[in-house]
């Protein structure tokens, strides 16, 4: 029978609500909405006519069950920017809940779908048609068409997103950014830098549809030294999972290789419930279309296993705590996992022909905290091959 060690969750849930509460004794409030685009860049729109070919406010609702038209008609090529504020929250009492950033999901026309990966997003038409958006927790999706799966559960959610849409002129969009931070600063200075400096991730990797586009996983650098191979890792108040293709069999010879130097670990709290389900860590998908993930935690013993506390997730993925505590942040430190042992011990004996792919995962949506580390050497070999994981 497959390992499943964790420890009892009622006492971590208990913690959290303990700690919630507590800070909110204190008169602290984490998901705070910013304040009101509208009055923040209200004389900005008339003073853009000569870069913008049109634009529309937007607030969709935490409970809004289908796409929700902007009014924008987009043709292939044509650049907008998505600027958000607002939130949804499943608890306002415990501060559960996510910003626009988790949580809002946009598509032009009839296919396809994308999450923002920040509050601050200008995009590409890859198509022509209508500028649809929808507020959504990661994960919730049927497939890439944007149909909802109806096998997941639909949590009761409150709250709304705040959305500014700009439709730029063509070749205006960077001269109409400039002209926007000039005005607004501290509304439009993000968006202008992401448009020059576009955080994407290594060659190679692409983030996972499901869970959305996000800014986390760049070419590494390890204290402002760029290292060639390294992967950085930066995660706040959000979540993504990168995935790098592979294509190896297993056999009992079969290893997962990779150094990290993990600085900040996103939770304070042990990650084995929904709500406190913060962690990083470095993943193994296998052509049955399970995965394994191995997590540094930040108090569960090393050797725990537990099956994901996520809906969707806990039919596909599980947990192995390979690190814990917070003794080694801060450290390089070197990991060698047998593939085909860890299958038996932590999902079961009949272990499957091939790994198909290495994920990266950080998640710090829930808690909205902090985690930070940098991958390096992540190597996948068997008897007969050795392949270099993004290098």
């Amino acid at each position: 029978m497959p390992i499943r060690n964790a420890p009892a969750e009622l006492p971590t849930t208990l913690r959290f609500l303990s700690s919630r509460l507590a800070r909110r004794l204190r008169g602290e409030k984490l998901l705070k909405n910013e304040p009101c685009l509208r009055q923040q860049v209200e004389q900005l729109v008339p003073a853009q006519s000569d870069h913008l070919a049109g634009h529309q406010w937007m607030r969709i609702p935490a409970n809004a069950q289908d796409w929700m038209d902007s009014g924008i008609e987009l043709k292939t090529g044509e650049s907008f920017s998505l600027i958000c504020g607002g939130s949804i929250r499943l608890s306002e009492r415990l501060d559960v809940g996510l910003h626009a950033q988790s949580a809002l999901w946009y598509r032009v026309g009839d296919e396809g779908l994308a999450r923002v990966p920040s509050n601050r997003s200008t995009f590409t038409a890859q198509q022509s048609g209508l500028l649809k958006l929808l507020a959504r927790f990661p994960g919730d999706f049927l497939d890439q068409s944007g149909a909802a799966d109806p096998d997941q559960p639909k949590p009761k959610l409150s709250g709304e997103l705040e959305v500014l849409i700009l439709r730029w002129k063509e070749n205006a969009t960077e001269a109409g950014l400039k002209a926007a931070a000039d005005m607004a600063p501290d509304v439009f200075a993000q968006a202008l830098e992401r448009l020059q400096q576009p955080k994407t991730p290594p060659q190679g990797w692409k983030y996972f549809w499901r869970i959305g586009e996000a800014e986390i996983y760049q070419p590494g650098t390890d204290d402002g030294e760029s290292k060639d191979g390294q992967i950085c890792c930066n995660t706040h108040a959000d979540v993504g999972i990168a995935q790098y293709p592979v294509d190896i069999a297993i056999d009992d010879s079969t290893r997962l290789e990779w150094s990290w130097l993990v600085k900040q670990l996103p939770s304070k709290i042990a990650e084995h419930t929904q709500p406190t389900h913060d962690y990083l860590s470095i993943a193994i998908e296998f052509d049955n279309g399970l995965d394994l993930t191995y997590m540094w935690s930040v108090s569960l013993p090393v050797g725990t296993i537990f099956q994901c506390p996520l809906p969707w997730w806990d039919q596909r993925e599980t947990h192995w705590v390979i690190r814990s505590g917070t003794q080694e942040l801060g450290q390089w430190l070197d990991e060698s996992r047998p593939v085909a042992d860890d299958y038996r011990a932590a999902i079961g004996d009949e272990v499957p022909e091939r790994v198909v792919a290495v994920w990266l995962i950080a998640n710090s949506a829930f808690q909205r905290g902090t985690g930070e580390c940098v991958y390096s050497k992540i190597r996948l070999s068997n008897r007969d091959k050795q392949t270099g994981i993004g290098a």
